[in-house]
């Protein structure tokens, strides 16, 4: 008996677990969705083409294994930037290669798509460089029907660039056309002319099914939003109706918040803060570079593509691909300091009157400032560069690891 109940309580943890992650539909808008201002930023191309098409970068040096190969996508990443070369379109065969440059944009990695997956009857329709993990995700999709090779198309792929292995790999006909990341999760599609449509919601480290929400069309573009605290997907299918999705049970964070500063990484010196996460977002501010070693801006809150931030009194968004960050915290310190107010202030470094310092920033409590640091009288310091930052020892509690 005994048994039987654990076992109970087991499984009904599993389904509740289920029904927590998953995507759940919100409202179906039809053709009339112009005002729910999707900006189509995940396919800057369009949403006709299967690739997307997006050459930000074109003067990035071409490796000998992209001889010959057409630049399908150029764009920034957390590392540098990530390029994909692949055949014309029109070619009967298939080679996909995708190279990562550092920010000085000379080659780190190459990596042939076609070779680490064990295909090359199908081709790539979607490529995303996952800054949290950095690792490579990439679909093998038949551009036809699925049974002219047999059902065997049409998986998403997790790669580990540096470590030369394949993390995870879907099932087939779960991913063709577009695909979109966030802390978490990646959402995908599948479909076809007469073919069974579906939406996915996929565990982002282990490829693990939550969600397969059927679909009366194909899906063809997603972009996810986040509105008044709230996560929602948008989906447009092929016949151009709009869908919105909530998004359930998102997994708790591992860890706290961790205090991480912020700077610009674009070669003209600056990123503009906009007034929310789009191209189209009414320029509020900027972020400027790193000076002396330190960035002046703080991180609010990390998303797939664009992030928040607060730069001096403003508050807004930038985009992630020139986005750099600092922190303090690693985990391999003896102790971390923890805020304890509800509102810990961090000064700088420059003195202003009797050895007061400037207000930085606050962080709230709980946040995670460091495990990295030095102290002088009254206070720990945060060094990097020239410019350090202070906090006073009695705002923090000082916890062993």
């Amino acid at each position: 008996m005994k048994k039987s109940m654990i076992s109970l309580v087991v499984m009904l943890m599993m389904v509740c677990t289920a029904k927590a992650q998953s995507l759940v539909t919100y409202k179906a808008y039809g053709k009339n969705w112009g005002q729910e201002n999707v900006s189509m930023v995940n396919k800057p191309n369009g949403i006709i083409y299967r690739l997307r098409v997006d050459k930000q970068c074109t003067d990035l040096p071409v490796v000998p294994e992209a001889q010959g190969l057409e630049l399908f996508i150029s764009e920034p990443t957390d590392m540098g930037w990530l390029a994909l070369y692949r055949k014309p379109m029109g070619a009967r065969d298939y080679n996909f290669v995708v190279v990562l440059y550092d920010h000085s944009k000379q080659p780190t990695a190459t990596v042939n798509l076609c070779d680490i997956s064990n295909n090359r009857y199908c081709e790539v329709q979607d490529v995303r460089w996952d800054t949290d993990t950095h690792h490579l995700l990439f679909n093998m999709a038949c551009p036809s029907y699925a049974s002219e090779i047999n059902g065997r198309g049409s998986k998403l792929y997790c790669y580990d660039v540096a470590q030369r292995s394949m993390v995870w790999e879907t099932g087939y006909l779960v991913s063709n056309d577009i695909f979109i990341l966030d802390r978490d999760f990646v959402y995908c599609a599948y479909g076809f002319t007469n073919e069974k449509d579906y939406l996915y919601m996929l565990d982002k480290r282990t490829g693990k099914q939550y969600s397969k929400v059927p679909m009366t069309s194909k899906v063809h573009y997603m972009e996810k939003q986040v509105k008044n605290g709230k996560e929602y997907l948008y989906v447009v299918d092929y016949k151009d109706n709009l869908f919105a999705f909530t998004i359930n049970g998102k997994p708790a964070q591992v860890q706290p918040e961790v205090f991480t500063v912020v700077y610009a990484t674009s070669d003209d010196g600056f990123l503009n803060v906009r007034s929310q996460p789009s191209n189209t977002g009414a320029i509020i501010g900027k972020l400027w570079t790193q000076m002396h070693g330190l960035g002046h801006g703080v991180l609010r809150e990390k998303g797939d593509r664009w992030s928040k931030v607060s730069v001096d009194d403003v508050t807004g968004w930038v985009y992630n691909g020139y986005l750099g960050t600092q922190n303090w915290y690693d985990g391999t310190g003896r102790t971390k300091l923890i805020a304890k107010r509800e509102q810990t202030p961090i000064y700088g470094e420059n003195y202003v009157g009797e050895g007061d310092y400037p207000l930085f920033t606050t962080v709230k409590k709980g946040t995670l400032i460091a495990d990295q640091y030095d102290e002088i009288e009254g206070y720990y310091v945060l060094k990097t560069g020239h410019d350090y930052l202070f906090i006073r020892k009695g705002d923090v509690e000082v916890v062993a690891q």
